[in-house]
């Protein structure tokens, strides 16, 4: 997250009024089901964005119509009868059909090839501010939602990093009373923390996620948590200790955290986050859950200090497919960090630029996904993650879609569009070869003698495990292809 001025409600409705009547007969019909699980989903405001020269009444009327939406939902009207013109489509069905789908399928393959990498290598499906969402109460921040669904929900939509921000506030209306750690969006307490008024406690968010791990079928997920720092008081991050420490365990009574090694810990107090471990590190360890965040001597012993291995950035307007990649980090960068890009869909960021056009150039479009993908982007920060606006689709970089086909045989081919495709094992194609992080092919061979051909040349008969290997690997294979190490069952 990144602070700003939050916008009054009173503006907001100022904004709405003066603008909805012009604005509404623009909004399309509701879209069929077919329609909303296209793969790349336009934004539910393309009408009012087509006729509009700035952003803000577009994001205004979107704004308005998802919180008409999500009470809809919220006081128990189904939620296909919810579905409005300009609103984000939030269905049940939708999800369901997710978690039926490919996509789901070969996210989940995804993640589970990532496990061996290095933290600086992995890749992970994440949020920006996870917990910014109307779907548990009303609130001023909350109303400037980044997100429509639950944190349960974007966990089972396969994202496995997630953002919370932490204040220190008092309790009552946001002016009186004790003062608790609170999950809010809004201004460091540089600013009085302006903007957070009755968001939820950490002690009440956090639980969502331990619940979700400890359900049967998540006993192998692990989680990176970003918690962003707005506390700046000793008695805040004891208070953020104890709930962390109560909350994150199995219900056996052990402990969830993969805690930081005191004896590397750095001049600063706190330990970096160790970008040579990998997922399987952690889950052999015992843990589930990577707490990351700024360096803080009062919470050291549970969070790492990501700020010296990590950069990040909300600006991708420049990014180009690879290898041409990122005008903001080199290669060293990506070789030697995490790299984490995010966007910002809330009204306020369209009111600190008004000329910005109704399409934020800085949007992370399904185009642009793919090309981070393959250049090697570690975390994605999205916005309004739904399962059908193509962004999740876009981060599928193995299997094609639908593959692999039960009668397209048993062995793997990346095919001319650096996709992967289930093959006949007596085929001929180029074998994929690895050797200090260097790719190449062989001449073409039966998948039987790939392992040969490899070691014959030096080289390692492998398959990608990143969306950057894979293109790395396409980048020599080219139209030929390649046999890649991955049989089916």
């Amino acid at each position: 997250m990144r602070t700003r001025p939050m916008l009054s409600s009173t503006v907001l409705g100022a904004v709405v009024a003066a603008l909805v009547a012009a604005v509404v007969t623009l909004a399309p019909a509701v879209p069929s089901q077919a329609a909303a699980s296209s793969a790349d989903a336009p934004s539910p405001t393309a009408p009012c964005d087509a006729v509009s020269p700035v952003a803000i009444p577009c994001v205004a009327l979107g704004k308005t119509t998802d919180a008409i939406g999500t009470e809809c939902r919220r006081v128990g009207i189904p939620d296909a009868l919810c579905v409005l013109p300009l609103a984000h489509q939030v269905t049940q069905a939708a999800r369901d059909a997710y978690l039926q789908s490919w996509a789901h399928r070969t996210a989940q393959f995804q993640y589970r090839l990532g496990d061996p990498l290095p933290f600086r290598d992995v890749q992970w499906l994440g949020t920006h501010n996870s917990f910014n969402s109307l779907t548990n109460s009303f609130t001023l921040s909350h109303a400037d939602s980044n997100q429509q669904l639950t944190l349960t929900q974007q966990l089972d939509l396969d994202v496995r990093a997630l953002e919370l921000d932490l204040h220190y506030i008092p309790r009552l209306l946001g002016l009186l009373g004790p003062r608790a750690v609170t999950v809010c969006h809004g201004q460091g307490p540089e600013m009085l923390d302006l903007g957070c008024t009755t968001e939820p406690v950490f002690s009440a968010v956090l639980p969502e996620i331990a619940t979700w791990l400890n359900a049967p079928g998540h006993a192998d997920d692990v989680v990176l948590l970003y918690l962003e720092d707005n506390l700046k008081n000793a008695p805040a991050y004891a208070s953020a200790v104890a709930t962390l420490e109560q909350v994150l365990r199995r219900s056996d009574g052990s402990s969830l955290i993969y805690r930081p090694d005191p004896a590397q810990k750095a001049a600063n107090g706190c330990t970096p986050l160790p970008t040579g471990v990998s997922r399987e590190d952690v889950r052999a360890s015992g843990a589930r859950v990577v707490l990351v965040g700024a360096c803080a001597p009062g919470w050291s012993a549970d969070v790492f200090d990501w700020n010296a291995v990590h950069v990040e950035s909300g600006r991708t307007s420049a990014y180009r497919a690879f290898p041409g990649c990122d005008a903001t980090y080199g290669p060293l960068t990506y070789a030697t960090q995490l790299v984490r890009y995010f966007e910002d869909s809330t009204l306020v960021s369209a009111l600190t630029d008004p000329s910005r056009v109704p399409v934020n150039p800085e949007a992370l479009s399904p185009e642009k996904v793919r090309s981070m993908t393959g250049c090697g982007v570690n975390v994605f920060g999205f916005d309004q993650l739904l399962p059908e606006d193509g962004r999740i689709q876009a981060t599928l970089w193995s299997w094609a879609p639908d593959e692999p086909r039960a009668d397209g045989g048993a062995c793997t081919v990346q095919g001319a569009d650096g996709r992967w495709y289930a093959a006949g094992c007596v085929e001929l194609h180029p074998a994929a070869c690895v050797a200090a992080g260097t790719w190449t092919v062989t001449a073409p061979v039966t998948f039987a003698d790939a392992a040969t051909a490899c070691t014959a040349a030096g080289s390692t008969f492998a398959l990608p495990r990143s969306g950057e290997q894979n293109a790395r690997l396409h980048a020599v294979a080219g139209a030929a292809g390649a046999w890649v190490k991955q049989t089916l069952p």
